[in-house]
């Protein structure tokens, strides 16, 4: 059996998707929308009137984020955890995978044709003894790799043959780290690298999912460092599916599925890699249990 930890990064498909005009704007200073704020929370400009425009900056982030079948994938990474009850330890770490490609002539053809090599070669990679494991995957992640290959005509049946993928609360088809640790929402979700530091490991680093975005559009502009660019992008999307590989791997022991000998064993596999030493740097000793 492999648990396969999986993350994408994703650009606005502005070729099909352009962001709305906000709604309003919010601007520092006693302008029309600060006092139009205090004045509904009784005049004051210190009466939680920065609280209302943190959540309308909010509101507006979302208006100008791509809904998910209108966000250009750009890169896939993923990190297989072997399991075999008879082996010593029961999980190992088995390979990496992690791949960027986008365009930077402007062509939609060349860009449609490279998301959808990329969204091919994932959907191959899902055969049946696979079982998925993201952070925020089940509202973001495989929405936007399902729709997105619904538009370039790639078959998912990897997606609809097993209930367990798609149903919230199970942890073997798809284990969503991020609602797993909320109590499927009863609590507030926290983010990836909160989480992170939690489990001993970096979090981000000189990266963010927002930069793809800003690497892209560099490379645009300058198409002779792409390839570099690139590879960053590459570089951090497998830092997360490690991250979020080995804070799984801290849940099976926090929950009492391994023991702290078994967690420790198999942490001694991701350790030993090359690949991973390669691209992030982690104090094994913080994450020891």
């Amino acid at each position: 059996m492999i648990f396969r930890s999986t993350d994408i990064e994703t650009i606005p498909d502005d070729s099909r998707w352009s962001p709305p005009a906000p709604s309003y704007k919010l601007t520092r200073g006693p302008r029309a929308t600060d006092l139009a704020v205090d004045s509904c929370l009784g005049g004051s400009p210190n009466s939680g009137g920065e609280v209302l425009r943190s959540t309308l900056a909010a509101v507006e982030e979302l208006e100008v984020f791509p809904p998910p079948h209108m966000c250009r994938v750009v890169s896939i990474s993923y990190v297989d955890v072997r399991f075999d009850p008879t082996s010593t330890p029961k999980y190992q770490f088995h390979k990496c995978y992690t791949e960027c490609r986008w365009d930077a002539t402007g062509s939609q053809a060349r860009a449609d044709s490279l998301e959808h090599d990329l969204l091919s070669a994932f959907g191959e990679a899902m055969v049946p003894d696979v079982h998925l494991i993201t952070w925020n995957g089940r509202t973001f992640d495989l929405p936007v790799i399902v729709m997105r290959s619904l538009l370039h005509k790639i078959a998912c049946r990897w997606y609809y043959e097993s209930r367990d993928v798609r149903y919230r609360y199970s942890t073997e088809g798809h284990c969503d780290l991020m609602d797993f640790m909320s109590d499927y929402g009863a609590s507030r979700f926290i983010k990836l690298g909160d989480f992170c530091h939690l489990c001993g490991l970096p979090g981000k680093t000189d990266m963010s999912g927002d930069k793809v975005s800003v690497l892209h559009a560099e490379s645009v502009r300058d198409p002779a460092g792409s390839e570099a660019r690139q590879a960053r992008t590459a570089r951090y999307c497998l830092q997360d599916s490690i991250q979020t590989a080995l804070g799984w791997l801290r849940t099976r022991h926090h929950v009492g599925k391994v023991t702290a000998e078994s967690h420790n064993a198999a942490l001694a596999t991701f350790r030993e890699s090359p690949v991973i030493a390669s691209a992030i740097d982690i104090n094994w000793d913080l994450l020891m249990v």
